[in-house]
């Protein structure tokens, strides 16, 4: 597969923001639970503040200004009463009369524009208090002032008002509105920041780059639902290659990496596949029961193993309706049920297993390496659906048995060092890994571009972005009708056959009705 020079910075975006958006109900909460915190916050240290006001007319003893009179003299007059109202010896002469420590208030004073008309008020955080400070203070003013501001005179043209409500009313819902959206911007754009500097595989570029293994397929991401009416239902599609649901390219890309899987077993001369990942849920079953249907439709006998302990994951996939006594077993060749006129076995729950012992102890017996053993006679392709490698010792026991592994990445989940780690440890055994499936793949370009980006390609038309590689990919030689093909070397009617027809074979472990 050909290298990208450069990264798709706009790939990448894209993917960061579908994983915040994956995340949406956590930025709801979290942003909920701080508007209601800062409603909660705002309501304790809210202080309402009262305003009691009055207006008045200034002059000059003996200068006939009106109302509307000299406005600069007014000015100059209403500098000289503001000093005098805001002495600290008067507003201590007022609090004294109403039997408080301190004025405990605000003063403000102005001049209304173009007339000789003050407005004096008074805060405070009661509407009794302003009020009676504004009273007292006007009843104390003309005594304080007779003997400093002899040539004014300071008539009440409108009375102090009583306030009936507070002049800073609380705007809580906007508040907490205002805070629910910013704490939801910020938490995005650090979720956003997060997902883009974090250290995982978010492109074909990384999976390439990054990965000490060799990339056997890209499978691009199919929808879970059919239509609106399976979404509200939550009932998700049957992600089988055949089925009706499920993209052309995802089977296409299926039969590339199997293509990649006979090609590596008969050069290494095995038949047993892990698949395995670093992480859940990054699509191992999904891909190891695609394989192994996809090899029974080449008429080769494949036993999938289910190699992960209390799941049940893998009928539902291949639909395959068990009969309901293969959880009582005398041997291990009674786990596996053949649907009939096939070639894909299947071997569910081995926890359910004739020893009595847990699934740990099961794989590692010594029965289990016997059945084993003749098991990759009886077939052509054993593949094992493995647990994950993270905090799991049994993924080790199964790759001892193996002969080689397929390690399932899924975009943007799983830390880089962590995959390659993984690759190490499956590398220490038998053949090692034989390459890296990168899984559940968004792109920029298919929001951008109309149609799908297939990892194959056929002929000269090309499907996607792989659709250079010509006629099977650039694994031609191995495709369907090659070396390997079903009349090939190795087809079903190559000379690689037994002289037991798989037929009969198929037939010999099929569950019989009466058990």
């Amino acid at each position: 597969m050909e290298k990208s020079s450069k990264p798709n910075y706009l790939d990448i975006l894209y993917i960061a923001i579908r994983d915040v958006l994956k995340n949406w109900l956590v930025i709801i909460s979290i942003a909920f639970l701080l508007s209601v915190l800062a409603g909660m916050v705002a309501a304790e240290t809210y202080e309402p503040i009262y305003v009691s006001r009055c207006t008045m007319i200034v002059s000059a003893k003996d200068s006939g200004i009106g109302t509307y009179g000299n406005t600069k003299e007014t000015q100059r007059l209403t500098d000289t009463i503001k000093a005098v109202m805001d002495n600290s010896i008067l507003k201590q002469q007022v609090a004294e009369e109403l039997d408080m420590k301190k004025f405990d208030a605000t003063l403000s004073i102005n001049v209304l524009a173009d007339t000789n008309l003050l407005e004096v008020s008074v805060s405070s955080d009661t509407p009794y208090s302003s009020f009676m400070l504004l009273n007292t203070l006007l009843e104390l003013f003309p005594e304080f002032s007779v003997d400093t501001l002899p040539d004014i005179v300071l008539d009440v043209f409108e009375d102090p008002n009583f306030p009936s409500a507070p002049s800073n009313p609380p705007n809580f819902t906007r508040m907490r509105t205002a805070v629910f959206f910013i704490s939801a911007a910020v938490l995005f754009i650090i979720m956003l920041l997060f997902f883009i500097y974090q250290d995982t595989v978010k492109n074909e570029r990384d999976a390439s780059e990054k990965l000490d293994a060799k990339l056997l397929g890209v499978l691009y991401h199919e929808h879970p639902y059919r239509n609106i009416k399976a979404f509200v239902l939550r009932k998700k599609k049957r992600m089988l290659m055949t089925a009706p649901a499920v993209s052309f390219g995802f089977g296409e890309t299926i039969k590339k990496i199997r293509t990649n899987l006979i090609y590596f077993c008969d050069k290494h001369e095995g038949n047993v596949a892990l698949v395995t990942s670093y992480g859940k849920k990054e699509g191992k079953s999904t891909i190891a029961a695609n394989l192994a249907f996809s090899l029974a439709q080449r008429n080769k006998r494949v036993l999938l193993i289910s190699g992960k302990a209390s799941e049940d994951v893998l009928p539902e996939i291949l639909g395959l309706q068990l009969p309901e006594d293969t959880d009582t077993v005398s041997d291990i060749e009674d786990m596996i049920y053949t649907k009939e006129n096939s070639y894909l076995s299947l071997m569910n729950n081995p926890e359910k297993n004739p020893l009595g012992i847990s699934f740990s102890e099961f794989i590692s017996s010594d029965e289990f390496s016997l059945f084993m053993q003749d098991a990759r006679e009886e077939y052509d392709y054993i593949i094992i659906d493995g647990p994950c490698t993270k905090n799991s010792a049994d993924t080790e026991i199964l790759a001892k048995l193996s002969d080689f592994s397929l390690l399932v990445v899924k975009q943007n989940q799983s830390k880089i060092p962590f995959i390659n780690d993984t690759i190490d440890l499956l590398n220490r055994y038998s053949q090692g890994l034989a390459g890296c499936v990168f899984n559940d793949v968004y792109s920029s370009s298919s929001v951008i571009n109309i149609g799908y980006g297939y990892g194959y390609g056929y002929g000269g038309y090309s499907y996607g972005s792989y659709g250079r590689y010509g006629k099977y990919g650039k694994y031609s030689r191995y495709g369907g009708y090659g070396k390997y093909g079903a009349y090939g070397r190795y087809g079903a009617y190559g000379k690689h056959r037994s002289s037991k027809s798989s037929q009969d074979r198929a037939k010999h472990y099929t569950k019989r009705d009466s058990k």
